[in-house]
Parts: structure tokens; C-alpha cells; sequence
């Protein structure tokens, strides 16, 4: 854009850029304000799209979270004795009640060491067991304790490892503890044994703080962060073995100078089902801390073998702590849970490897938490009625949401002439249409009598039909009528609601397997020609579909229905062939929220009818844009004539004023004369 062109020092009292400005303004008002107006209505047509498109959706999910009877139907399961057993229930349970007696709960093996019985102490190592260990030019103390009895051996300025272990040994007061030295790992390591494993004491390092051969001047450490309490201190790797029911058995290895935790990390990180954890019992000796090693699962075939091969070596010889298999105690048995449902089986029991037991009744889980044989636990199953109306409730508020969306939408008042922003909008018909259609309908494949409900005005919704009514338009659902159909018949409520592809049949010999999501449900006619071994079918209402070849031999027929509305639909067919045509009727049920789930579906899809008008309206706005920015630039154009107009004529009247003066001065001059 130019830069402005002002007047200053007019000669005449008009303003110039005033009169500019509302030519401009006027022409703005005329050429880009209806265009921006337009604009307006087309963002205003948007919003509401925008807004009626959050409510369907917000329908939708309501319908999503109920769209199958699993969803739709909540029973309720309540035990006589919570202290025995806990239950619940889903929407495959029968209402009823059941007896239940427990005679064991399903445990995992526990198994648990007798205990260290060797205290042996391990050093860290040094490079090479004859090179001296105290270099301070004095002597020094190396200090340990076992069985109450402490001792500081003296450690002579130039001492090796092996002078220091020799010490340890002839020591006359020695209470009872054997020095030695292990090769292990390219170092020296100076190992303190039990001389007489008990378990019922410890060797203790350093224990009272107070030993001089601790790595300062010019010493090797020997104070107890140095030592390590180990279960191997043989010079040599050593395997701990163990089977986990029928797993494979599984073998550890165990370095010399491994401790107790080491071996609990070996076996937790073998991933074998087998857990191991030190349980300590609070005794004094060596003896308090034990291996428990328990199975991850409950059941009879998730037992313990220790040593299955005898493939141990960690067996108590050559400065091993002994973990063979007589050295654990089994304090829990690996075993089923054991229970009798409604006095079956008469003797014996049925037995589970879970305390969590959901195969036994159907739709039923128990949870057991304890065990007696003497004790008849009553599970009770029941419909939960006030929360499926809650659900039906949320439908129907849901449902209300969109109706009350698009009515404001689409409203016209004929006094006033206003209406709203989308008045016979092509795609809120269509969805007004489809959603009222299945609401008002029979649910596809339902048929009375055969259905004892059909549709949702036998359950209590209907219309306000009352011309001025707060409600008008609007669902509403006598829950009187509902309750009475939940205490009569759930289960028929539910399906009418939230049954999903089922197929039932009038012939035992031809019988429904199952359909995809592809098929239409209803009421089909069905032809069988064994001579041909071939089926078709028929959709009521529409024609025949074509032959379709049937798969399988004589007496065990299958036919699969191919394309069109029987696309997906799968029978079984045990009539042999030859026998002539046989026909039947298939009844393929939907409810009637799981097709207003599947219909919500393909109207908030990406074609759906207000993705496809939300893009046809942003179009047009882009298009009003288009011609905004096209105005703007004639008005920017209108607006530099203007302005080179004004300053031609401001140039011609500061000329004429000029002469004007210049002739009133000489006239004047000439008077003065």
C-alpha cells in the first residue's frame, strides 16, 4: 500500500481526508460488509455442526458402553459367608442361588533351608598371598570374634596372607575357627571357617571397631566391609538345582564367595516360576537366616523338586553351605482348591488350581478365602435392576441431548420468521430420520410372540407428543413399566436392548454357527437343496439371493452366506444329501442400542454426513474469503484514486487562491493610486 497522501494548509475549509475516509467507509459497507455477513452465517451453520457433532458423540459413547448384553445386563452376586468365600457375577449368570462347601484352598509350595550351619567369612582377595600385608614398620591387629570370644592376632611388619592365616591357626586361644586361603578369580582370599559348623554361632569381623589392619599406612584392609558371609568358599563355580512342576529342570551356578542374597538373586532371575526371599528368624547363630524358595502359582501341578537330577554341588563339602534337597523343609504344599457346588459330586471334589475360580457356574467367579468342610456357603444371584435402569436412563438423556440439538437447529417460528441456522439441513434430516427409525422400530430379527419384547415402547419410552409441553419432542420412559419388565423377564429386556448377532433358527437340522458384522439383521427365508448341495437366502422383503455351493460332505453341510445382506452369515447343515430342498427360517437378532451403536458409528464416520457438510461449508467460507481479500484490494485501489483526485483539486484551489490574492492586492495597489 502507498503512504497516505494528507492535506495540510488547506486553502479552503473543507477536510479533504474526512470526505475520503467516508467514501471509502461507504463503499467498504456496500461491497466487503455483506460479504463479511455471509461469512458470518456460513461460521454460525459451523458451530452448530460443531455442536450437534459433540452431542452425537457424547451419544454415542453412551451407547458404546452398552451396546452388548455383557455391557447392558448387571447382575449382582452376594455370599452367605464373606469370611469363606466372596463372588460376583456377569451378565451370563442365571439368577438362582447356589450351595457351595470348601473343603481346601489352592496353595503354592513353600520351601525353607534349615539354615546356615557354616559361618565362613570371605576376603575381598589380595594379588599374591606371599607378599606382605603390613608395611607400616610396626606391628598391627587383625581382629574377629566367634561363640562370645574375641581375638586380636598380631600382625608383624612384613606379614604375607599365609603368615597371617598360620597365625589364626596356632593361635592357642583360638575358639574354634579355620583360617584358609582360596585361589579364586586371579586374587588370594582369606577365608574364616567354622572350624565345627553348629549354626549355632557366627564369625564376626572387626566387631568392635578396633582393628589396625585396615588399609591405612601401608597396610591391606582387613576390616569387615572387606569380608562377605559366603555360602561357597571353595575355589570353585557350584550348582543349586531345582524343578518347577513339569518345567525343565533348572540349574544355577554359584562362583565361589557368593552369598546367601546372590543365590536369591540367581534363582529370582532365572524366571522359572519360583521366587526365593531369606527369611530370618531372630536367632543369634548363623542358623537364623534361611532360603525360602515358593511358587508363583496355586495348584497341585506347581510343586518344588529340589535336586531332581542331583545335579548339586552345593552340598555342605568343601566349604559349602549345604543346600541339597534333605536340607529344606516343605511348609506349604503345593495343592487344588477343593469345593462342592450344589452337592455335586456327592463325593470327592471339584478341583481348581485357583483360588479365583470362574468355570464352575456360569457367569459366576468365586474368590475364596478360606477353607471348611463343615461350613455350606449360599451364593446368591440376582439382577441388579436399579442399575440397568441408570443405564437406560443415561440412553435416554443422551438421546434427549441430540433431539434438543437439532431442534434448536432446525427450529422456525412463524410469527416472527426466525429460525435456526441449519433450518432444512439435508444432513440433520438424515440424521433425525435414521435415529428416530430405529428408536420407533422393532429390533431387527424380533418377532412377537416368539420375542417377548420387541421394541422399547413395551419397555416404557415414548414420545412427548403435547404441543407446548417443557418436554415436548422429547423421549421420555415411564421406569414403572420398565422395572416391571426387568422383574418379569431381564433377560428378554436385555436382548431387545443389547443382544448382538444372534441367530436362532426352526430347524434342528439347520442351525446358526455365526455372522460377521457384515450382515443385515432380520428375518430371512432359507432354502436347503441337498440334491444340489446347495443353499440360498432371502431377506424378508427383498428377493433371493443367489445359490451358494455348500461346503463339507453329507449330514455335516456348511453354508456361508456371500454377498449381499447375508454377507457373513454362517449355518450347519445335518442333512444328508439327496434328501430333496428343505427350508427354514433364520431369525438374526440386533438390539436396538447395538444398532444405534453401529449406525452412530457410520454418521460421525469421516464420511459421515457432517464431516462431508463441515467441509462443503468451509469451502464456501474459503471462497467468501477469497472475495473479501479481492474487495479489499479494489478498495485499497478506490481509495489511492480518491486521494490523488483530492490532491489535484487542493493543487488547483491553492492556485486559484493565489491569483485571488495577488488580484485583490493590484486592485488594491491600483485604488491607493
Amino acid at each position: 500500500m502507498s503512504a497516505p497522501i494528507t492535506f495540510t494548509g488547506l486553502s479552503t475549509d473543507q477536510n479533504f481526508n474526512e470526505i475520503i475516509d467516508a467514501l471509502v467507509s461507504a463503499r467498504r459497507t456496500s461491497r466487503i460488509g455483506p460479504l463479511e455477513d455471509w461469512k458470518q452465517a456460513w461460521q454460525t451453520k459451523l458451530e452448530t455442526i460443531s455442536n450437534i457433532d459433540s452431542v452425537l458423540s457424547a451419544f454415542y459413547s453412551t451407547v458404546r458402553s452398552m451396546d452388548r448384553i455383557s455391557e447392558f445386563l448387571v447382575r449382582t452376586a452376594s455370599s452367605s459367608n464373606t469370611g469363606i468365600l466372596t463372588a460376583s457375577a456377569n451378565s451370563e449368570a442365571l439368577v438362582g442361588s447356589h450351595s457351595i462347601v470348601v473343603n481346601q484352598l489352592a496353595q503354592a509350595e513353600t520351601e525353607v533351608h534349615q539354615g546356615i550351619q557354616n559361618s565362613i567369612q570371605y576376603h575381598s582377595g589380595v594379588d599374591d598371598q606371599t607378599l606382605s600385608i603390613n608395611d607400616s614398620g610396626t606391628d598391627k591387629t587383625f581382629v574377629y570374634e566367634y561363640d562370645g570370644t574375641v581375638r586380636s592376632i598380631t600382625v608383624a611388619n612384613g606379614d604375607t596372607l599365609q603368615d597371617l592365616m598360620n597365625s589364626i591357626n596356632n593361635d592357642a586361644d583360638n575358639p574354634g575357627v579355620t583360617a584358609k586361603i582360596v585361589t579364586y578369580g586371579g586374587k588370594d582370599h582369606l577365608v574364616l571357617v567354622e572350624s565345627t559348623p553348629s549354626g549355632s554361632a557366627s564369625v564376626v569381623i572387626d566387631p568392635n571397631g578396633d582393628m589396625t589392619l585396615d588399609g591405612t599406612d601401608s597396610t591391606v584392609d582387613f576390616t569387615t566391609s572387606t569380608f562377605v558371609e559366603t555360602i561357597n568358599a571353595s575355589g570353585s563355580d557350584k550348582i543349586f538345582e531345582f524343578q518347577y512342576g513339569s518345567n525343565t529342570p533348572v540349574q544355577v551356578t554359584i562362583s565361589t564367595g557368593a552369598t546367601l542374597e546372590d543365590l536369591c538373586n540367581l534363582i529370582n532371575n532365572a524366571n522359572s516360576g519360583v521366587t526365593a526371599s531369606i527369611l530370618s528368624d531372630g536367632g543369634s547363630g548363623s542358623a537364623a537366616r534361611h532360603l525360602v524358595v515358593s511358587g508363583k502359582d496355586t495348584g497341585a501341578d506347581y510343586s518344588i523338586t529340589l535336586n531332581p537330577t542331583g545335579a548339586t554341588t552345593l552340598d555342605g563339602n568343601n566349604d559349602t553351605e549345604d543346600f541339597s534337597d534333605g536340607t529344606f523343609t516343605e511348609t506349604v504344599s503345593a495343592q487344588n482348591a477343593q469345593i462342592r457346588v450344589d452337592g455335586y459330586p456327592s463325593s470327592g471334589w471339584i478341583e481348581r488350581s485357583t483360588n479365583h475360580i470362574t468355570d464352575v457356574i456360569t457367569g459366576v467367579t468365586l474368590d475364596l478365602l478360606d477353607a471348611d468342610s463343615t461350613e455350606t456357603v449360599t451364593v446368591t444371584v440376582g439382577t441388579d435392576k436399579e442399575a440397568i435402569i441408570q443405564k437406560v436412563e443415561e440412553f435416554k438423556d443422551a438421546f434427549n441431548n441430540v433431539r434438543s440439538a437439532i431442534k434448536e437447529a432446525t427450529f422456525f417460528n412463524s410469527d416472527t420468521g426466525e429460525s435456526g441456522s441449519l433450518l432444512g439441513n439435508y444432513a440433520l434430516q438424515i440424521i433425525k430420520t435414521r435415529l428416530d427409525s430405529l428408536l420407533s422400530s422393532s429390533a431387527p430379527g424380533f418377532r412377537d410372540p416368539d420375542d417377548p419384547y420387541i421394541n422399547l415402547q413395551q419397555l416404557g419410552f415414548h414420545t412427548d407428543v403435547e404441543e407446548g409441553s417443557q418436554t415436548e419432542g422429547l423421549l421420555l420412559l415411564d421406569t414403572s413399566q420398565l422395572s416391571a419388565a426387568l422383574d418379569s423377564n431381564p433377560d428378554a429386556v436385555a436382548k431387545v436392548f443389547s443382544v448382538y448377532f444372534e441367530g436362532i433358527t426352526n430347524d434342528d437340522q439347520i442351525t446358526f454357527q455365526s455372522s460377521l458384522d457384515t450382515a443385515t439383521c432380520g428375518i430371512y427365508d432359507l432354502e436347503i437343496d441337498t440334491d444340489n448341495e446347495r443353499g440360498r437366502f432371502r431377506l424378508q422383503g427383498s428377493d433371493w439371493g443367489d445359490w451358494i455351493d455348500l461346503e463339507g460332505s453329507s449330514g455335516d453341510y456348511y453354508l456361508t452366506g456371500i454377498s449381499g445382506p447375508e454377507r457373513g452369515i454362517a449355518l450347519h447343515i445335518t442333512y444328508l444329501s439327496g434328501t430333496g430342498t428343505h427350508s427354514a427360517e433364520l431369525r438374526l437378532k440386533n438390539g436396538i442400542v447395538t444398532e444405534m451403536s453401529r449406525q452412530l458409528e457410520k454418521l460421525l464416520s469421516s464420511s459421515g454426513p457432517l464431516e462431508v457438510l463441515t467441509e462443503h461449508y468451509n469451502d464456501i467460507i474459503e471462497n467468501i474469503d477469497e472475495r473479501i481479500d479481492e474487495e479489499e484490494e479494489r478498495l485499497q485501489a478506490y481509495e489511492e484514486r480518491l486521494r490523488m483526485q483530492y490532491a489535484r483539486l487542493d493543487a488547483y484551489i491553492g492556485r486559484m487562491t493565489q491569483l485571488s490574492n495577488y488580484l485583490a492586492a493590484y486592485s488594491q495597489q491600483l485604488a491607493n493610486s
